[in-house]
């Protein structure tokens, strides 16, 4: 039993052991720990030197992390693609891109996504894959622009253009190279330079050698290098031979060749090739031979094969009325090269040249495959245009339907110029009318509301005068006449309604709007106060009266009146402050008394208050009250002026 008992006791404690062990072992492995190495493992790489070692950090940086949804990932992938593309190590390069876009995709990282396709488009380019390059330059240029990044959509469309060239889609080449300089800034020299060159060997290639030496010109503008620019030079030089201006190309290649040692040695071969060709079609007696056979061999020497393409051509041409055997001998190196290089043309055109060469049996025999290879040739161009779906004219009809196109586009635009300079007219000369509508609606009312105070006015001092002249009088000559038998407290009533009658006529008398009128209306303010109330003013002098309307005035007048009448009748006040100053483009008049104030109700319940703001508002002033129980009343007026 006690055996039994201690094995059962070991046991246990190898599994508590084992249990700590592991426990040890995944804390060396956490999240946090794990990212921290990668990240030392990805900075490694990105410090080395030799492009095997960067590779292999990061690979040891990939397979640090566990979880492949870390926000490195897609950082460690594109610069891993970037360096076995170095490498010219292609089927990595597109592996890994494919992981680079379904790292992005499941981080919906959308720079890392358009990066991944571009990555890829970048391969297929160097493999010649050009419908694979245009397909995956269209996929991260749709999602540069999704993202608002004109610039990168730019340099796509412009790789895109690269592609259609290559696949002899000039037409659809020149639309997409036109809508990458919409996008790319001036900054950006290497794609708007492509995108120059792109529309450019479109033109060429249409036989519009003059608009092609045109944009060969801007190209130069923005040429980052001495290559560039030469390169540029050659491209002008060729359109003047193709267009038999022999001496003009001659001078631009004699001008290149002299600063070509600033570039590279398959450069200096092309322009000499080109240089002693171009002198041999103008002269077919030159003495080129020599040039023409070196530049080969320097071709030759740096396996330069696209240049040795146009070397043999040259040479074939050459030696055709002179050695028809050297000429044979280089047409079959042309062929040979050519489907070396997988280019069907330059194959096309040494078949040809062999043709002109051979017997006739064997010219029977390669017309066939001259046939065969020039219907693979147009089919392929005829898929090409559908894939980018921008053909829109046979062959035949380019140049003239690209210039009736040109004439259109300007027809279009001097119809739409002309339809928005009409639609400015329309709409200024609506605005001018609704404006002037405007001014003349706001004069009428204007001119209404002064007719309006002036006509109140007038009533009012009509009223007046009645009540003076008619009413007042009778009841003046009525107390005249019962004076001397009317009882006492008969003739105090009398003379109470005669005063009222009096005080009634004078608050609704002639205001002169003169320059008497601020001296009247302190006389008026003055006659209203009662004896024991002393009014004090300010500020009357300084104010420019004269500028002030008739109707304001009137209305400055009235209102005023009514504040002192109502404080005669009601406040009590022993002290009333009337201030008048200027304030920008305000008449500010501030009124204050001590008397018994008022309650906040009597703000909206009273006549005298309703028609003191009713007049106001006619002339687009505003009266504001402060009343305060037993503390007095204090008003601010306002008079735009």
């Amino acid at each position: 039993m006690n055996t039994r008992l201690f094995y059962y006791l070991f046991f246990l404690i190898g599994l508590l052991f084992c249990f700590s062990c592991s426990e040890h072992k995944d804390s060396g492995n956490s999240p946090e720990t794990v990212i921290k190495q990668a990240y030392n493992y990805f900075e490694i790489g990105k410090q080395e030197e030799d492009e095997r070692e960067k590779i292999k950090n990061f690979n040891k940086a990939l397979q640090a992390l566990k979880f492949k949804n870390d926000t490195i990932v897609p950082k460690i992938l594109d610069y891993k693609i970037y360096y076995h593309s170095k490498l010219k190590e292609y089927d990595s390069t597109i592996y890994f891109s494919d992981s680079l876009i379904r790292s992005s995709s499941r981080l919906k990282d959308s720079v890392f996504l358009a990066k991944g396709f571009y990555r890829k488009a970048f391969t297929f380019r160097e493999l010649l894959e050009n419908e694979q390059f245009f397909e995956n330059s269209f996929r991260a240029k749709q999602i540069y622009l999704e993202i608002g990044d004109s610039a990168n959509a730019g340099k796509r469309l412009s790789e895109m253009a690269t592609a259609q060239s290559q696949m002899t889609d000039y037409i659809g080449s020149q639309e997409t190279a036109t809508e990458a300089l919409e996008l790319l800034p001036e900054s950006d020299s290497s794609y708007v330079s492509n995108s120059l060159n792109v529309i450019a060997t479109a033109y060429r290639r249409q036989g519009l050698y003059q608009e092609a030496i045109v944009e060969w010109q801007n190209a130069l503008k923005y040429a980052t290098s001495t290559a560039e620019s030469l390169s540029n030079l050659n491209n002008i030089a060729l359109s003047l031979q193709d267009e038999k201006k022999y001496q003009e190309a001659i001078a631009i290649f004699e001008n290149i060749l002299e600063r070509s040692n600033q570039t590279s040695i398959n450069s200096q071969a092309r322009f000499l090739d080109n240089l002693a060709f171009t002198k041999w079609l103008k002269d077919s007696s030159a003495k080129v031979e020599k040039d023409l056979l070196k530049a080969a061999a320097i071709r030759k020497e740096v396996n330069d094969q696209n240049g040795l393409l146009a070397s043999y051509d040259h040479l074939s041409q050459y030696y055709r009325s002179k050695a028809k055997n050297l000429s044979r001998t280089y047409a079959d190196s042309l062929l040979l090269t050519a489907r070396k290089v997988h280019s069907k043309n330059s194959e096309l055109n040494a078949i040809q040249k062999l043709i002109d060469l051979s017997s006739s049996d064997q010219a029977k025999e390669l017309s066939l495959k001259f046939i065969s290879l020039n219907d693979s040739i147009r089919n392929e161009n005829i898929r090409a245009k559908n894939l980018f779906a921008k053909i829109k004219y046979d062959e035949n009809q380019k140049q003239k339907k690209i210039t009736d196109l040109q004439q259109e586009t300007v027809k279009q635009k001097l119809e739409k110029q002309q339809l928005k300079n009409q639609t400015i007219i329309l709409s200024l000369v609506g605005l001018l009318l609704i404006v002037s509508g405007g001014f003349a609606y706001f004069y009428i009312k204007q001119k209404y509301k002064r007719e309006k105070i002036r006509e109140a006015h007038k009533t009012e001092t009509r009223i007046s005068k009645r009540i003076h002249d008619e009413l007042a009088n009778d009841i003046y000559n009525l107390m005249s006449g019962m004076q001397a038998f009317a009882p006492a407290d008969i003739m105090d009533k009398l003379e109470n309604i005669y005063k009222r009658t009096r005080n009634i006529s004078r608050e609704n008398s002639s205001i002169p709007l003169n320059s008497n009128y601020i001296h009247h209306l302190l006389s008026t303010l003055s006659s209203i106060s009662s004896r024991k109330t002393r009014l004090i003013v300010r500020g009357e002098e300084s104010i420019k009266w004269a500028q002030i309307t008739s109707e304001k005035k009137i209305i400055i007048y009235r209102v005023l009146q009514e504040l002192m009448i109502n404080m005669n009748k009601h406040s009590g006040a022993s002290l009333v402050a009337i201030i008048f100053a200027e304030e920008k483009n305000f008449l500010s008049i501030q009124y204050s008394d001590n008397g018994i104030g008022m309650q906040d109700e009597n703000l909206n319940s009273g006549n005298g208050i309703h028609n003191m703001k009713n007049r106001l508002a006619s002339i687009n002033g505003s009266i504001h009250f402060e009343p305060e129980v037993n503390k007095g009343l204090k008003v601010s007026i306002r008079v735009a002026i």
